[in-house]
């Protein structure tokens, strides 16, 4: 766990921050990209995702045929997803007209093993465009950097994208709580006194 903690955070810690205020509407828009992969909803995910994903994907039909299959496979494998928890006390960037944050998640599956939970990490991409309704999600965590270059060719060279290889780890059922109550305690904490560092 510890290492696993330590470092998540240096990951989260050298996210970079504006003055910008946070977003309701993101909030919003967070909060049911996380009813729809617990609920392995496929059309809620495809409405929520970039349409610069889905375009490579081959067009919404394409997409939520992907998505679907791709929640099939988690569930035959024994799999299941039980919460996605994000730390989002992060603000909001701008790219020219694109508005857009990364937000690191921990998410905590059902797995075969009924005595363990596991936790995997991730970062999300939230990103709002002007010709585009509403805040939509990108999940880059498979994606390399020449697709990242055709999916975001105006973030070339001006964003880093966080990446990260951290393994998935077990934890007893009973740990998965307070564990996970710690570590966004810690990550927050680490968190202000890096934006308290970068304000001086």
């Amino acid at each position: 766990m510890r290492s696993f903690l330590l470092i998540v955070i240096t990951i989260i810690v050298n996210f970079t921050y504006s003055q910008a205020q946070k977003d309701p509407e993101l909030k919003n828009a967070l909060s049911k990209m996380t009813a729809a992969s617990i609920a392995s909803d496929a059309q809620a995910t495809v409405n929520l995702t970039s349409p610069r994903l889905i375009k490579q994907m081959g067009g919404n039909e394409r997409a939520f045929k992907l998505i679907k299959e791709g929640y099939l496979q988690l569930g035959n494998q024994g799999l299941k997803i039980d919460t996605v928890i994000h730390y989002i006390d992060l603000d909001i960037e701008t790219l020219k007209d694109i508005e857009y944050c990364f937000f690191p998640q921990l998410i905590v599956m059902t797995i075969p093993d009924s005595s363990n939970k596991m936790i995997a990490y991730a970062t999300l991409l939230a990103i709002k465009e002007p010709h585009i309704s509403g805040w939509k999600f990108l999940d880059y965590g498979n994606l390399n950097d020449e697709q990242l270059k055709i999916l975001l060719p105006d973030f070339v060279g001006k964003v880093d994208f966080p990446r990260t290889d951290i393994k998935p780890m077990m934890q007893p059922k009973e740990e998965v709580i307070p564990n996970i109550e710690s570590l966004m305690k810690i990550i927050d904490d680490s968190v202000q006194k890096a934006k308290s560092v970068a304000a001086k």
